[in-house]
């Protein structure tokens, strides 16, 4: 079992998971967004997230996984 209490060097790196950084404010009117993101393992990652905007997901997964190629799903 993983423990939080040491982190290794990988959390240690993420971004800090913040309003307006990772995710959207708690107040603002958002919608879902279904995004496929390549180049963060083997495989592509399928994500759903709520986001103002189109640019502001991709923002958002930017912040997150700075290497990353997003793919907007409809």
């Amino acid at each position: 079992m993983k423990s939080n209490n040491f982190p290794d060097k990988e959390m240690l790196e993420l971004p800090p998971d913040l309003e307006g950084i990772t995710r959207p404010n708690k107040k603002a009117k958002t919608k879902l967004f279904k995004l496929r993101i390549r180049g963060i393992g083997n495989a592509a990652l399928v994500l759903q997230t709520y986001a103002e905007t189109e640019k502001d997901a991709i923002k958002y997964v930017k912040n997150r996984w700075a290497d990353c190629k997003v793919e907007v799903l409809k």
